[in-house]
């Protein structure tokens, strides 16, 4: 017997709100430099919050823009490549992060952050870029995964990028990118 319960559409942001949401955090401020490295990775790289802030140090390569996440949902491990984009606001991170610390993203004290702080944060950065939405940080990783949608239609690429053992779970942002219901609503004539 099927389920009668009704499944929401998660929500996603439009690239204004995504470009808004970034232009938060103060880059005065080692925090905010490090929030908008934070940010970027997640919106640009589909990662989940407890990916972030389990990032070790030797998981992320600059030089070579690779990421490897370790013990992903699912125990998956899984090799990423970081946009160009992305590598400059990562290196000015690590020049001013505390030294010797096992996380890459940490506290100005060194230590793990967590993920309600990551959740405030986006909560916050939000209200403050005026997105009426209710977002989280697994909003930025639905954002992600239906831009990548759009942009390629490779769904098993982006299966494997964000670390889905099944493809049913990935398929979701076929719906999300509209691209069939927008082409085929702008070719429909009208009736009358």
């Amino acid at each position: 017997m099927k389920s009668s319960r009704r499944k929401k559409l998660p929500v996603v942001l439009e690239p204004e709100e995504a470009q808004g949401l970034i232009k938060q955090p103060n880059k005065r401020y080692r925090t905010g430099r490090r929030n908008i490295a934070i940010l970027k990775m997640m919106i640009n790289c589909g990662l989940r919050v407890s990916e972030i802030t389990n990032l070790r140090p030797g998981n992320i390569n600059l030089t070579n823009q690779k990421l490897r996440i370790v013990q992903g949902k699912g125990s998956i491990d899984r090799d990423l490549i970081i946009p160009l984009e992305l590598i400059d606001h990562l290196k000015a991170w690590k020049d001013i992060k505390p030294k010797n610390t096992d996380y890459f993203f940490t506290t100005l004290e060194g230590k793990q952050l967590s993920t309600r702080y990551l959740c405030d944060m986006v909560k916050r950065y939000g209200r403050r870029a005026g997105i009426s939405k209710v977002i989280s940080p697994h909003t930025l990783r639905h954002t992600f995964a239906t831009e990548y949608y759009k942009q390629t239609k490779d769904i098993e690429t982006l299966r494997r990028i964000l670390g889905h053992a099944d493809i049913s779970t990935t398929t979701i942002y076929i719906t999300l990118a509209n691209i069939d219901v927008e082409n085929g609503m702008k070719s429909f004539k009208v009736i009358g």
